[in-house]
């Protein structure tokens, strides 16, 4: 993968959809000396935690390079989904949904389950950056688009290799959503993004 092609592909993505933010690079991170170099730390370099997709919009709208651990996370669904940490039993029992956006524990104990997940320990954090200025291969990227660049995008996908996109949509942890499936099917998918993506990333 060489990286100037990568952002010279990225700018001219973001040209032709008229994109409003660049596309997003995504890379997890097995330790601590696998963060870039540039890329900063939110409890570290910051002074406090922050939700993943506040560390998404940074990277999207500030072109910062920001590498997450658990330690920096202000947010729970991202740890659990990708496997910074065990599930706790509440979780997994529907706690964290009901009563406040679930009707009965069942209904929390169903998403929470169906959760993707990666295998826990197998990765210790992620970094995102801006796709045309990283300075690290990416693992996948993200394009934040509207519903008609994302009718482009799905063409654009179907004249590749004459496939669909197939993809489960939640109105929870859009973060995890975007990266998990990806990384374990090697597949495109499509995300709404969460209410937290909206009311705290913005």
């Amino acid at each position: 993968m060489d990286l100037k092609n990568v952002h010279k592909n990225a700018e001219e993505i973001k040209k032709l959809l008229c994109l409003r933010t660049y596309p997003l690079a995504i890379k997890m991170l097995k330790n601590e000396a696998d963060i870039p170099q540039d890329a900063k730390r939110p409890v570290k370099d910051m002074g406090y935690h922050l939700d993943l997709c506040q560390g998404f919009a940074m990277s999207r709208w500030e072109g910062k390079a920001i590498a997450m651990f658990k330690e920096d996370m202000w947010c729970f669904e991202p740890v659990v989904g990708y496997g910074l940490a065990e599930p706790p039993q509440e979780f997994l029992e529907g706690s964290n949904r009901f009563p406040e956006s679930a009707m009965t524990q069942e209904a929390g104990k169903k998403w929470a389950t169906s959760l993707p997940r990666l295998k826990p320990g197998e990765y210790m954090g992620i970094v995102s950056a801006t796709l045309e200025k990283c300075s690290f291969k990416p693992d996948i990227f993200i394009i934040y688009c509207d519903p008609s660049q994302l009718t482009q995008l799905l063409i654009a996908k179907n004249c590749l290799d004459g496939g669909d996109v197939t993809c489960v949509l939640s109105g929870h942890a859009a973060c995890v959503y975007a990266v998990v499936p990806v990384l374990k099917n090697k597949q495109c998918t499509v995300v709404s993004p969460c209410r937290g993506d909206r009311r705290i990333a913005m």
